[in-house]
């Protein structure tokens, strides 16, 4: 008997998974008439603030931040500063109050009351998206200012907002607590903490018409001799009476589009050696009217190379490192630039950096699955401009059985960062390609790897189509993208009638349709201006996403129909 029982440690029964529930608030929650200035919030059981002065939210904002203090089981929040007279008050906790020994999360408590007779009951919510790439944003502010006030759009760029919260990791925001009245609606991710948009580098979203305050619950109580209708909204509740109005459901699904304005000066951002042999000139804006150049004398194992971006914002100077010490650079633009810098060409490597692989010359091409799609030539693309090649009769081009040793790539482009096979292919032949190393150099003495390659021309079974009839606005152009399952661009049409459009030769894959309101014409997506009060180009993704078989059209027979908003 002293030997039947099995001695493991206790196993201290299930883990708690529950989160802290509220048994206790003095005064209680919704209460009216609040004239103290302190609020003790009680919970069943232990519990952590976490980032308490960052989490929680006081609407309308208090000019001093109260006191968040934690005593036992007991948050205790204590106001510095009067409350203003007959104003509803909500304190959203967020993400601030967990248990103690497991961190169950108790999220998104709203604790409410009115310093007047009133306790304002209606809500706005919705979410906020980027404005071009559609994705939620978390951590903005959105700030309601009361409609009444004088030079009401200018109200975010100089005062605090009348209420506030922050979105979630959805992107989604709820305020709750408002007066029947009508606000404009501001989203901002503030970068400087004062909640006021003036800075050139905040994310702002806003609409451009007021929004009515709505109701989001059933009504708490009804007076016996009212009966609302399944379209009424309490307004406001006191022991007398209540106040109806029509359920607005719209303030409730408020979408927002955040966007950084243009900052229309040309700036030079970066001027830089940032590699052995690269100089980097970033501008702000394409730099189509910049003067850069060199008063230096080069000589011509310098081998400097100029390359632009395709915005033409972006300028690379590529050159044989060990020529010259140093290079004068003059930029001139306008007024507004004029750069003269003297740059040391001695690059100096990190002791991180992988210095074998850092000198090879990498090779890219146009292959898609080892095909080469219909009516193209198979193409071999360079990083950095190719300053001669130099064949060896190591290297092979295989057609079918037949192997040569002669590979007829020509230069394809003006910087000599493209090299074309300039020979005609047969669609039932197999070709291979075989590079040994040390064939394309390039201006900054890198040189390739070997490289094998080994394809064939796609043929109708292999491909596919896309087909839509796309009708836009009245007197308004599309940009349509068809995108990839990485939200690449693969094609881009410019439609400004309805009309057919295709999108031919395609690998299969999942693609994507999106349409850019292009109000402005210029091709691309443009973003808003809130000191104009310009609203950022609508971008409106199909409905469907597109999966594309190989040997298979996906013909749409019905009409996509944009509108303007």
């Amino acid at each position: 008997m002293t030997r039947c029982a099995n001695m493991v440690t206790p196993t201290g029964g299930p883990k708690d998974i529950t989160p802290p529930k509220v048994v206790k608030a003095e005064p209680e929650n919704h209460t009216v008439n609040f004239n103290g200035r302190k609020i003790e919030i009680t919970f069943d059981e232990y519990i952590t603030l976490d980032n308490a002065q960052q989490q929680v939210l006081f609407s309308p904002p208090l000019s001093a931040k109260p006191d968040i203090k934690l005593s036992n089981k007991t948050v205790i929040v204590k106001f510095k500063e009067a409350l203003l007279p007959n104003t509803t008050y909500t304190i959203h906790f967020g993400s601030s109050i967990k248990d103690l020994h497991e961190g169950n999360l108790f999220k998104d408590y709203v604790y409410s009351f009115s310093t007047g007779e009133v306790l304002d009951t209606l809500s706005i919510g919705g979410k906020v998206l980027d404005a071009e790439e559609k994705k939620p944003l978390e951590d903005f502010y959105v700030c309601l200012y009361d409609s009444g006030r004088d030079s009401l759009f200018e109200q975010p760029l100089r005062r605090v907002p009348d209420f506030l919260t922050k979105t979630d990791k959805d992107g989604k925001f709820l305020l709750n607590g408002l007066p029947d009245k009508e606000f404009l609606v501001f989203a901002l991710k503030d970068m400087n903490a004062n909640l006021y948009y003036d800075m050139p580098n905040e994310m702002v979203a806003f609409l451009d018409t007021m929004v009515a305050a709505s109701y989001s619950q059933a009504p708490l109580k009804t007076p016996s001799d009212t009966i609302p209708t399944p379209t009424d909204s309490i307004v406001m509740i006191n022991d007398d009476s209540l106040i109806f109005r029509q359920f607005d459901q719209g303030a409730l699904n408020l979408t927002l589009y955040a966007f950084t304005e243009e900052d229309t000066t040309q700036m030079l951002l970066e001027k830089k050696l940032v590699e052995e042999g690269l100089l980097r000139f970033v501008f702000r804006h394409p730099a189509d009217s910049v003067r850069i150049e060199t008063p230096d004398i080069l000589a011509d194992s310098f081998q400097l190379v100029k390359v632009w971006s395709i915005k033409h914002d972006t300028l690379w100077w590529y050159f044989c490192p060990g020529i010259m010490d140093s290079l004068l650079v003059q930029i001139q633009y306008d007024t507004l630039i004029n750069d003269s810098t003297r740059y040391s060409l001695n690059y100096r490597e990190s002791k991180h950096s992988g210095r074998k692989e850092h000198k090879i010359l990498k090779i890219n091409n146009n292959l898609k699955n080892n095909l080469l799609l219909p009516g193209d030539d198979l193409e071999l693309r360079f990083p950095e401009p190719v300053a001669h090649v130099q064949w060896h009769d190591t290297s092979t081009f295989t057609i079918g059985e037949e192997t040569r040793y002669e590979i007829p790539f020509e230069q394809a482009d003006e910087n000599g960062m493209v090299y074309r096979l300039n020979t005609v292919l047969s669609d039932t032949l197999t070709y291979a390609i075989n590079l040994t190393d040390s064939v394309f150099f390039s201006v900054r003495g890198r040189t390739n790897d070997s490289l094998s390659l080994r394809f064939r021309r796609a043929l109708e079974k292999d491909i596919g189509n896309i087909f839509i009839t796309v009708a836009p606005p009245e007197e308004t152009q599309l940009v349509i993208q068809l995108l990839d399952s990485r939200n690449r661009v693969v094609e881009t049409r410019i439609v400004d009638q309805e009309q057919r459009i295709e999108f031919p030769k395609l690998m299969p894959e999942k693609y994507k349709l999106r349409a850019i309101i292009d109000k402005d014409r210029n091709g691309v997506w443009s973003t808003g201006n809130y000191h104009r009060l310009f609203l950022p180009e609508n971008v409106v993704d199909y409905k469907d996403e597109l999966d594309l078989k190989a040997g298979w059209d996906i013909d749409l027979e019905e009409k996509w129909i944009l509108f303007s908003k």
